[in-house]
C-alpha cells in the first residue's frame, strides 16, 4: 500500500511538472522573447544529455545496446518524433496559451486507440466510438469557446495542439518493439538528444537571441530539468509500483496545472464552454483507461 501510495504521489507530481514547464515557457516566449525553436532544442538536447549522462561513461555497454538490431534505426525515428511532438506542442502554446495546448495534448490516448482500430483492423467499441466523439466535442468548445458565430481562439493553435498529440501518439507506439531490448532511459534520452541535435542545427542552444535576465535564466533551467528530466523519471518510476492505466489518468494533472497556473498566474481566461471541452477531455480519457483495465 505505501508503494501505492508513493507511485500515486510520483506520477501527480509528473503532471504538475509537465503542466508547468507549459507555463513557464509561455512566460519566455512572451516576455522574454524565446522562440518556439529555442526552447524545444534546448529542453530536448538538455534532458537527453542528462539522460544519457551515466551511459556516456560506460561506452561498451552503450554500444552493446545500439548494436542490437533495429535499435540504431529505431532511436533515431523515436527522436525525430519526440521532436515533432515538442516542437508542435510548443508552437501550440505560441498561437494560443499553455493551458489550451495541454488540455489538447490530452486526446493522446484517443488517437492511439484510433491507431489501433484502423492500422491494425480491430472492431472499435461502442466506449471508444464514445471517446471519439466526446473528444470531438471537447475540441470544438475549447476553439470556439461557445461562440458558434465567430471562431475566438486561434484555430492554428487548435491545429498546432492536434498536431501535437498526433506526434505524441506516434511516439508513444512507435518505440514498443524497442524498448523490449533496451532500458528505456537509453531509449528516451537517445531519442531526445538526437532530437536536439536535429534542432540546434537551426536553433543552437548556445546562441540564443533572447532577453537573458536571472529570471528568464531559471524558467529556462526549470523547463529542461524539472518539466523534462525529473517529470520523466517520476513518471517512469511511478510505473514500477502503479499500472500504466493509473498512471496516464493521473497524468491528466497536467491540463489542470496548465490550466490553474495560466488563469492565475498569467490572466488567462477560462469560458464555461472551455471548462466542459476540459472536463470531455479527462472523461474520454477515463472511459479508455477503464476500458485497458477491464481488459487486463
Amino acid at each position: 500500500m505505501q508503494k501505492k501510495t508513493e507511485g500515486i504521489c510520483f506520477a501527480i507530481s509528473a503532471g504538475i511538472c509537465w503542466g508547468s514547464m507549459g507555463v513557464a515557457a509561455q512566460v519566455l516566449m512572451e516576455d522574454s522573447g524565446f522562440a518556439v525553436g529555442d526552447l524545444v532544442a534546448g529542453r530536448l538536447l538538455g534532458a537527453g544529455v542528462l539522460l544519457m549522462f551515466e551511459h556516456f561513461f560506460m561506452r561498451r555497454l552503450l554500444l552493446k545496446y545500439f548494436s542490437q538490431p533495429g535499435v540504431a534505426k529505431d532511436i533515431p525515428l523515436y527522436g525525430v518524433l519526440v521532436l515533432l511532438t515538442q516542437l508542435t506542442f510548443f508552437l501550440a502554446i505560441q498561437c494560443s496559451n499553455a493551458g489550451t495546448a495541454a488540455i489538447l495534448a490530452a486526446t493522446i490516448p484517443v488517437f492511439t486507440t484510433i491507431w489501433d482500430i484502423f492500422v491494425k483492423h480491430r472492431a472499435p467499441q461502442i466506449r471508444e466510438m464514445a471517446c471519439t466523439a466526446l473528444a470531438i466535442i471537447a475540441v470544438v468548445l475549447i476553439t470556439t469557446k461557445g461562440d458558434f458565430d465567430s471562431v475566438s481562439l486561434s484555430l492554428t493553435g487548435v491545429l498546432w495542439g492536434l498536431a501535437s498529440s498526433v506526434a505524441g501518439a506516434a511516439s508513444n507506439i512507435q518505440p514498443n518493439a524497442v524498448l523490449k531490448k533496451i532500458p528505456v532511459t537509453v531509449v528516451v534520452g537517445g531519442g531526445m538528444t538526437v532530437g536536439g541535435i536535429v534542432m540546434s542545427i537551426f536553433f543552437p542552444p548556445w546562441a540564443i537571441e533572447a532577453n537573458w535576465t536571472t529570471q528568464s535564466a531559471l524558467f529556462y533551467t526549470y523547463i529542461v530539468v524539472v518539466g523534462t528530466l525529473v517529470s520523466f523519471l517520476l513518471y517512469v518510476s511511478s510505473l514500477k509500483m502503479i499500472s500504466a492505466t493509473s498512471a496516464s489518468l493521473l497524468s491528466c494533472f497536467e491540463p489542470i496545472t496548465a490550466v490553474v497556473l495560466s488563469v492565475v498566474l498569467l490572466g488567462a481566461p477560462l469560458t464555461p464552454a472551455e471548462g466542459v471541452g476540459g472536463v470531455l477531455v479527462f472523461a474520454a480519457v477515463w472511459l479508455l483507461a477503464s476500458r485497458k483495465k477491464a481488459q487486463a
